[in-house]
This record gives structure tokens, C-alpha cells and sequence, in this order.
């Protein structure tokens, strides 16, 4: 009877992430926050009680499939959380038509003669980009993939979308695969998967969304898994690959000192740095280097969404100075965040390396100044690793940063913002407290 009642409960769990997920992709907009909210509350329950209640293997094979299913129900869709994707576009559209996006922005593409002769390079499109007067902060792997999409679909923004989603969706599942197998091999308890798998928040900011932290993750886990195996050139091809889907993990990089030894460690950094370089070399050019350092220093110094420490500075500044101070703030924070991570190097045990990902990770975010909810992607794959649970509770409390938006823009609430923090953050000191006076048994 317990047993009916376990797979009844199992299937309804399941139903309701299912369709709670598919109600926010088609028929919830991103201002619309009291639906959006509520229904996002419901499906993470539903997620939590899955995770929480399986314990067969039986029941984690049939839950993957859930996790699978809940995605391919989001093929067709256009995002509507966020809208990116037109910038994906445009810039795949300049590539495959010989333009470099990197050259020109396109608030100043848009008035030049030359957008005319570009097919699909046209205002309608110009007016759905979020970010025109910035330029295009995306490396290799993803313009190629853009590029791919937008020849294939060069007058189509819903074929496009469906090209590149079809790229993400498949590393996703590959990285549900990649988990398994990883944690399988560190016998831990397989069934942690399914904190990533089934987690509303990764399947809706990366197959729905379009964001493309789960291609880099897939990257990034090929290479663990290969590095396991003492694969070291292939390993290290896979990293590179990961760095030209997003620069993040970059920062990930000191930590192979310790495991590998000077000598193979340096073996290591020439390869990703030599397959770096080949793979950015089709773009390299002046316009590149000092469109992606423009880019970049903007983020740095003027981007901020839902921050922790950055927000407390820029009180402090505003009490002292009477000014925003995030110029100088910005700059403070990540030269910190590089310190404090080299210092992390230097001090840590010799943990499994994809929690040692895990803490450098934490470092970063809490660090930075912009903290979207789909950055804590990577960090709740990696705590799988671990018996630290604050990256669950914070994929489920950050999504309510959407709660922002309304029709005209966006206004933060920072007491939702704090609240956020004070819980995420006080549920890593009790989780630490078990660790480090309880005697709980460690992962690592």
C-alpha cells in the first residue's frame, strides 16, 4: 500500500513540475509577477518532494525521464522570461553575411548604409535588442552556434530559436548523463542528479531561456570526467571549450595546481591556452579585443542586478559620498574575488574538484555585482557533490528577482533581495555548523 501511495504521490509530483513549467513558458509574461511567482513556488515544491522522497534506482531512471520530457515540451516556444536571444540572433546574422559583429555596435549599425544591403539586419529586429549600445559579449562557441541557427532559419527568429534551443537541450541532457556517471564514480548517492535534472529553475533559464551556462557546464563536466580517466590533452581541449562558451571558468584554473603538480598543471594551461587561442583566432581582430574589454569593463563598473556584498558597498557609498560607487566598487570586487579565490587555492583541503568548483563559485557570486538567477546554474550542478544544500534553496529564492519587472521596465525590491541573502547565506553557516561541530559526514 506505502508503495501505491509513494509512485501515486511520484506521478502527481511530476505532473504538476510538468505542467507548472509548460504554464510559464506559454502563458505567463515576465512582468506578470503574481502568476509567475505562484506557479514557480509550485513547481519547486513539486521538484523538492521528488528529490526529497526517491530512493530506488528505479525511481531516479523514470524521474530522468520526467527531466527530459519536461524539457522537450519547451522545443517550440519563444522565451519569454528573457530576451537575449534576439541579440543571439543578430549577431548570427551578421557572421554568416561576412560582418563581424564585434565591429560595430548596433545602435551604429542600425544608421549605417551598410545595415541595408544585410537581409534580416532591419529595425524591427534592432528594437527587440535589450542591450544595443553595448557590444556583443559572446565568444566562439556560441557565435558559431548562432551563426548556425541563422543560416540555416536566416528570415525565421522562431527557427533560429529553435536551432540553438536544440543545441542547449541536448547538453543539457548530455549533462544529466555527465552527473550520473561522475557521481557514480565517486560513489555518492546517484539520486543527487535529480537536484539538477528536475530543477525548475534550470529548465526554464536554459532550454526556455536560452541561456547557455548548461552548454558550458556540459564542457566542463567532460572535462572532469576525461581528467579522471588521465586524459589530460582531451580534458584540457574540453576546458577550452567550456572558457569559449563563457569566460567563467577561467576563474576554476588555480585549482589544478594543487591536484595536478607544477609540471602537469602548466601541460594542462598550455593546451587550454593553445586551444583557446585557435578557437578564438577565426574572430581575433582589433574590433574583437576591444569590443569584448569595452564589454566587459561595463559589466564590471555599471551592470548591477540582485547583489549581495556590492549592494551593501554601494550603501556605504552612497552614504559617504553621496554617489553610486560602483566605478570604483566594481573594481575592488573583482580584484577580491581574484585574491580571495587564489587564497581558497592555497588553503583548501583536497577536496573533489567539482566542490572545490562549488566554493570558488560561491566566491564569485557573492563578489559580483549582477546575479541573475540563471549564474546559480553551475553552482547547484557542483554542490551534487557535496552535502551542502544553500544552492537548492537559493535556485528556488533567487527566481523571485523576476519580481522586479513590470511592463514599463524594471525596479528591484531589495528587501526581497536581502531576504534572499539572509536565507541562502544563514542556511550555508547551519549547514557548516553541522558540519564542522557535528561531526556530519562530509562528501568531500
Amino acid at each position: 500500500m506505502h508503495k501505491t501511495v509513494t509512485w501515486g504521490a511520484t506521478v502527481l509530483s511530476a505532473l504538476v513540475l510538468c505542467a507548472g513549467v509548460v504554464w510559464i513558458t506559454y502563458g505567463i509574461q515576465r512582468f506578470e509577477s503574481l502568476p509567475l511567482l505562484s506557479v514557480y513556488a509550485v513547481c519547486f515544491l513539486a521538484y523538492s518532494m521528488l528529490v526529497y522522497t526517491t530512493r530506488t534506482q528505479k525511481q531516479v531512471w523514470w524521474l530522468l525521464g520526467v527531466a527530459v520530457l519536461c524539457r522537450l515540451l519547451l522545443l517550440p516556444a519563444i522565451p519569454n522570461l528573457s530576451d537575449d536571444f534576439y541579440r543571439f540572433i543578430w549577431d548570427g546574422r551578421l557572421w554568416h553575411q561576412g560582418v563581424n559583429p564585434f565591429a560595430f555596435l548596433p545602435s551604429d549599425l542600425i544608421k549605417k548604409p551598410l545595415a541595408d544591403s544585410l537581409p534580416g539586419i532591419n529595425e524591427a529586429l534592432y528594437q527587440s535588442l535589450n542591450s544595443p549600445d553595448y557590444f556583443t559579449i559572446y565568444p566562439p562557441v556560441n557565435q558559431l552556434i548562432f551563426a548556425l541557427a541563422t543560416w540555416i532559419f536566416p528570415d525565421s527568429v522562431v527557427g533560429s530559436v529553435l536551432v540553438i534551443r536544440s543545441f542547449i537541450l541536448l547538453t543539457d541532457v548530455c549533462n544529466l548523463w555527465l552527473l550520473y556517471i561522475l557521481l557514480k564514480q565517486a560513489k555518492l548517492p546517484v539520486r543527487n542528479v535529480l537536484l539538477y535534472a528536475l530543477n525548475p529553475l534550470v529548465i526554464l533559464e536554459l532550454t526556455g531561456n536560452l541561456h547557455f551556462e548548461g552548454v558550458t557546464l556540459c564542457f566542463l563536466l567532460g572535462s572532469l570526467c576525461l581528467l579522471q580517466k588521465e586524459r589530460w590533452v582531451i580534458s584540457a581541449i574540453f576546458f577550452a571549450f567550456a572558457v569559449c562558451t563563457k569566460l567563467l571558468p577561467l576563474i576554476f584554473l588555480p585549482l589544478y595546481l594543487r591536484r595536478l603538480g607544477w609540471r602537469k598543471a602548466l601541460y594542462y594551461y598550455t593546451v587550454t591556452g593553445m586551444t583557446t587561442v585557435l578557437l578564438f583566432f577565426p574572430l581575433l581582430s582589433r574590433e574583437l579585443i576591444e569590443g569584448m574589454s569595452t564589454s566587459l569593463g561595463l559589466y564590471f563598473q555599471k551592470f548591477e542586478f540582485n547583489a549581495s556584498i556590492y549592494y551593501l558597498m554601494r550603501e556605504i557609498g552612497y552614504y559617504r559620498k553621496g554617489y553610486n560607487v560602483i566605478a570604483t566598487a566594481g573594481k575592488q570586487l573583482a580584484v577580491s574575488t581574484f585574491v580571495l579565490i587564489l587564497v581558497f587555492t592555497w588553503l583548501e583541503k583536497n577536496r573533489r574538484l567539482p566542490a572545490a568548483f562549488m566554493w570558488v563559485l560561491l566566491i564569485y557570486l557573492l563578489l559580483s555585482t549582477t546575479v541573475h538567477p540563471w549564474y546559480v546554474i553551475p553552482l547547484l550542478a557542483f554542490s551534487t557533490f557535496t552535502p551542502y544544500r544553500f544552492a537548492w534553496l537559493w535556485s528556488g529564492l533567487i527566481f523571485f528577482s523576476y519580481a522586479g519587472y513590470t511592463a514599463g521596465g524594471y525596479t528591484e525590491n531589495l528587501v526581497m533581495t536581502a531576504l534572499e541573502y539572509t536565507l541562502v547565506l544563514g542556511m550555508l553557516g547551519y549547514e557548516l555548523y553541522l558540519l564542522l561541530m557535528k561531526g556530519r559526514e562530509s562528501y568531500e
